[in-house]
């Protein structure tokens, strides 16, 4: 199977930064102790300190299906609204 590259596109709220930071710092061992979870970061915008990339690889669509079901990655896709500025983009990658 070929590995899952992600580019996440997230935007919170002016002033709700940490919210995210928190809610990342959270999530990232849970998601990195997931099987098939071979990366999961994410990165500040240096020029908009409410934009973050969140940089994903899974080994297969199978684990990232998995990983979007999981327990905590819905209670989290719950929440999301409460500090998002607006729906996360999610750019599928593949190498050329």
């Amino acid at each position: 199977m070929d590995e899952i590259n992600l580019l996440i596109l997230i935007e919170v709220m002016p002033g709700k930064r940490n919210i995210q930071l928190e809610a990342y710092k959270k999530l990232k061992p849970l998601v990195l102790a997931e099987a098939g979870c071979l990366q999961y970061e994410l990165f500040s915008d240096a020029s908009d300190e409410n934009k973050f990339v969140l940089v994903e690889k899974w080994a297969s669509q199978r684990a990232l299906d998995t990983h979007d079901q999981s327990e905590h990655m819905v209670a989290a896709d719950a929440l999301n609204p409460t500090f998002r500025a607006k729906p996360a983009q999610v750019i599928k990658m593949k190498p050329v």
